[in-house]
């Protein structure tokens, strides 16, 4: 399986620890998914991944970024 991935947001903690957000796709199967890294200093660091309609039914900035990032995919 390879992955091809898009940072579309970063999101800072106020304890130091950092998410990132990546629009991602399996280029075999051609899914479409959101990997979200967390970068902790405490825990190394850890990877989640969910369905465009998990990520998006959070609603936020981040969820805003991500639909941001795909209107510009769209040409005028």
């Amino acid at each position: 399986m390879t992955v091809v991935k898009r940072h579309f947001y970063k999101n800072h903690k106020p304890n130091g620890d950092e998410y990132h957000f990546h629009l991602a796709r399996d280029t075999e199967s051609g899914e479409v998914f959101v990997i979200r890294e967390a970068d902790f200093t405490v825990d190394g660091g850890s990877e989640k991944t969910m369905t465009l309609y998990e990520f998006l039914a959070g609603g936020g900035n981040r969820q805003n970024a991500l639909l941001h990032l795909i209107g510009s995919l769209v040409p005028e």
